[in-house]
């Protein structure tokens, strides 16, 4: 169960991680997937020989979650081949999450509930995430007890979901597609020592703002500063008048909307891949840098918490502090880009544990849960 994201390949409405488990999880297993509201309409269709269900959302009124549980429930229990799935894993504490863990119990079947987001966040200021509506926690943390199994993609967000009283059984980290992300010839590209990366929808969580203006500290110690773009503007341009208030226009290259296989690319090559959210569940893009060598330099959350916590630490996070952390983030990226060989060794630890931690073992730490699952029902 998905909230969307599952456009056949080559459409605009995609969710890489959940392409690259799908097609690897249905390549030995019989997979459905209902998306919950990928469309207005009902529809199916296949990806990568899995059936999509789409079952319409509507106003998210309580008539209309009660509706899409009893559609939902009545999917899980059909079906071509069998009467009821062996598991049932839903994506986010959402509607998703909550029809799978419903459907799962009155098929008595177990379930497997993945916290993907900010389910359970609140950031007022920016009224980003679940937790500030009371609906809305009540269905995350009634999907999260319903659910036979929860997980979450890192250390940082188990303790954040552990923070409000609730529970996570397995950390099961979203890796990279390393036919995509890969190293050409086995070593990494050369490395521009100026050029920065960030990847990531333009919007008030992940926090461009407080980006550029790291960038525009930053850029005083090193002149020819510059940073890739590479993202969905959901706000209007309103970082574009930024840039052009603070006189980055010739350090900021703006990407828009790029075609996931066309990403790599742009990531190729950069000293450091920067992240500046403000919440991160577990960050894809922390580890498609990685899996290239590239190292990220950011606010600690999600992968960036976890892997510059290693004993040996193949990430550099900062803490926002009083300022919204521009001031420290600007310094990070500064130290790191003057320590050549510190970070030449940061991105080597990076790519090792981004290789190790790619979409084949994100696929089967799933597909273990599935089968322990399975033999315990």
């Amino acid at each position: 169960m998905v909230p969307g994201g599952v456009d056949p390949p080559g459409g605009s409405r995609v969710i890489p991680f959940l392409h690259d488990l799908v097609e690897r999880l249905a390549a030995d297993h019989h997979v459905r997937m209902i998306a919950v509201g990928h469309d207005p309409a009902p529809g199916s269709w296949t990806l990568f020989g899995a059936e999509v269900v789409n079952v319409p959302v509507g106003q998210h009124s309580r008539t209309d979650v009660a509706r899409v549980v009893r559609e939902v429930t009545a999917l899980v229990g059909g079906g071509a081949r069998s009467a009821r799935p062996d598991v049932v894993h839903g994506w986010w504490a959402t509607l998703p999450g909550l029809a799978a863990t419903i459907a799962a119990r009155r098929h008595r079947t177990p379930s497997v509930l993945s916290i993907a987001g900010g389910e359970l966040a609140w950031l007022p200021d920016i009224a980003y995430g679940g937790g500030g509506s009371p609906g809305t926690r009540t269905l995350a943390r009634t999907a999260i007890g319903l659910a036979t199994t929860v997980t979450v993609a890192t250390e940082w967000m188990r303790a954040h979901v552990l923070g409000e009283g609730r529970r996570v059984d397995e950390i099961v980290p979203l890796g990279a597609d390393l036919r995509r992300w890969a190293i050409a010839d086995g070593r990494a590209a050369d490395t521009d020592p100026l050029r920065l990366v960030h990847v990531g929808s333009a919007n008030r969580v992940k926090d461009q703002t407080m980006l550029l203006h790291a960038l525009d500290l930053a850029r005083r110690d090193e002149p020819g500063l510059r940073l890739d773009l590479v993202g969905l503007d959901t706000l209007d341009g309103e970082h574009d008048r930024l840039i052009a208030r603070l006189g980055l226009g010739g350090h900021v290259r703006r990407h828009g909307l790029v075609a996931h296989d066309a990403v790599p690319g742009l990531v190729r090559g950069a000293a450091l891949h920067v992240v500046s959210s403000r919440h991160e569940a577990g960050p894809v893009a922390v580890l498609e840098a990685g899996a290239l060598g590239v190292p990220t330099v950011g606010t600690s959350v999600g992968h960036v918490a976890d892997l510059a916590a290693l004993t040996a630490p193949a990430a550099v996070a900062i803490e926002r502090g009083g300022d919204g952390g521009a001031a420290a983030l600007a310094a990070a990226i500064i130290a790191s880009l003057r320590d050549e060989a510190g970070r030449h060794a940061l991105g080597e630890r990076a790519l090792h544990w981004s290789r190790w931690h790619d979409a084949d073992h994100t696929a089967r730490s799933f597909e273990v849960i599935h089968r322990r699952l399975r033999r315990a029902r």
